[in-house]
């Protein structure tokens, strides 16, 4: 008989579900790897507009120009995020192709996402701590009043 000869493949085929769900982890993994090796997180992790102070603070006690010093973090930051920004598209398109042609699945699409939260976030952060270091406090961003 012929089932009785025939036997499941040892992996799944690549069209199968299991194999593109391998697929996008594998993605995903490939990508953190990217991220941890960059340091994209841990640059913008407490980033505020002390960090900027201490670094003219830190020019100024070696006699250099501290506004060149919070300029070059600066500049340095913004060229992290831009590389962030691009890895994360990358994500994209290679979460696409992993998925062929199909819809992604949610947690893939989440995973997605939350990166590129993190990213904003950090961008956010930047903004901030360049906007305190330069003008001083800012103002609260939720007042108390508001009923919903």
């Amino acid at each position: 008989m012929l089932a009785d000869t025939v036997r499941s493949p040892r992996t799944p085929p690549l069209w199968s579900p299991e194999a593109v769900d391998a697929a996008l982890h594998g993605v995903l993994g490939r990508f953190e790897a990217v991220a941890e090796t960059a340091g994209w997180r841990d640059a913008f992790d407490g980033l505020d507009e002390d960090v900027l102070a201490e670094a003219a603070a830190e020019a100024r006690a070696f006699g250099a120009d501290p506004a060149a010093a919070v300029d070059d973090l600066v500049g340095e930051l913004g060229r992290q995020l831009a590389a962030w920004q691009e890895a994360i598209g990358e994500l994209g398109r290679a979460l696409i192709a992993a998925a062929q042609d199909r819809p992604l699945p949610e947690w893939a699409a989440d995973a997605g996402r939350s990166e590129d939260v993190r990213r904003r976030r950090a961008r956010q952060a930047l903004l901030e701590a360049i906007a305190r270091h330069h003008h001083g406090p800012l103002p609260d961003e939720e007042p108390n009043d508001r009923p919903w």
